[in-house]
């Protein structure tokens, strides 16, 4: 079997390395003028990267492995996401010594970048940031079911199983982080999601440190939310009947929340709280401490929150499952979010 050399399709009985639409997709790529018709495509093709290199006398087999290198370096320094610096000047020095090479094993890089895999993750990369264009002007009214589509075809980047070469990974790593940073756009301009956003943007630094919360946007979501208000009101009723103060804390104390920002950033926080009783009035500290983790996935239609409007729920399951593989790769990681705050039985009442 006789493969093209970009894209490795078996090219039957061709003699060229290239096949027709492939050597006419390299001229285009590297705005090389295409040769009149008759004329050798191939040999006009060494010959103006021969010139570009100014490389010369050198015979038939390195020609080919000078255009190799030359595509494969090419392709590589197109890309937006990764560090290829290092391997770059290194196929730069296997071009500069080809006139040395006997064999093509012979190249530092040979084995560390094939041509056909730095072609792939060129067009891997075109794929994602046309994906990623489409979603940062997703407006509320795109269809759902178009947006799940959208969402669920950037998973390729997080499918790090077959993708071993050290380079693809720092390539999908960086193409992961760009996602998230689009999601939290997304998010604040579309859902109003600024808690989840806030805790993802934190999650995506190189060392997050732990958050201490005792006031602001947070406080005041946690404060009006119902299920909130339904809790502690249960857990008065309960725990202060008869008393002039208490402790509820244990797992029967953790919570969840209505407010749908606080349900996708917060995930199930445990929760202290003290009573006291002034004047027959209840007051009572919060204390809740959450883990801001993904690294359970959820099935695919269990995290939904508001399956009418997926701007709504832009932290759904599908989501909280690609997050799932960034925390595995260390893209996302995890840290201790701590509330604490203070309310009333008059408030928790309203």
């Amino acid at each position: 079997m006789h493969e093209c050399m970009l894209c490795e399709r078996d090219m039957k009985k061709s003699k060229n390395q290239f096949g027709n639409g492939c050597i006419n997709n390299i001229f285009k790529f590297l705005n090389m003028e295409k040769p009149s018709r008759g004329k050798n495509k191939e040999q006009l093709l060494y010959r103006n990267i021969m010139n570009r290199t100014s490389i010369s006398r050198i015979n038939k087999e390195q020609k080919i492995w000078l255009a190799d290198r030359y595509l494969t370096y090419q392709y590589l320094d197109r890309l937006h996401y990764g560090n290829f610096e290092k391997l770059k000047e290194q196929i730069n020095a296997d071009i500069e010594k080809v006139n040395q090479v006997e064999k093509f094993e012979e190249m530092i890089t040979a084995r560390k970048m094939k041509l056909k895999e730095a072609y792939d993750l060129y067009k891997r990369e075109r794929k994602f940031e046309d994906n990623l264009n489409k979603l940062e002007n997703n407006d509320s009214g795109e269809e759902n079911e178009k947006l799940k589509l959208l969402i669920a075809s950037f998973s390729y980047i997080f499918n790090m199983y077959g993708n071993k070469n050290q380079y693809e990974k720092s390539h999908f790593k960086a193409m992961q982080y760009a996602f998230w940073q689009t999601v939290i756009e997304v998010g604040r301009k579309y859902a109003e999601f600024d808690i989840s956003a806030d805790f993802l943007q934190h999650s995506l630094e190189e060392k997050p440190e732990d958050l201490y919360i005792t006031n602001g946007k947070v406080v005041d979501e946690i404060k009006k939310d119902n299920q909130f208000k339904e809790k502690i009101n249960k857990i008065i009723d309960e725990y202060g009947k008869g008393r002039r103060q208490f402790i509820a804390k244990g797992n029967d104390i953790s919570i969840s929340f209505n407010n749908k920002d606080l349900y996708f950033s917060i995930h199930r926080a445990n929760m202290v709280v003290k009573g006291n009783k002034y004047n027959g009035k209840w007051e009572v500290d919060i204390s809740l401490d959450d883990l801001y983790d993904y690294s359970k996935p959820k099935g695919i239609t269990e995290y939904y929150f508001d399956t009418k409007s997926i701007p709504k729920s832009i932290f759904s399951s599908t989501l909280y499952n690609l997050a799932s593989a960034s925390m595995k790769l260390g893209v996302m990681k995890e840290y201790m979010i701590y509330i604490n705050f203070k309310t009333n039985e008059d408030e928790v009442k309203k």
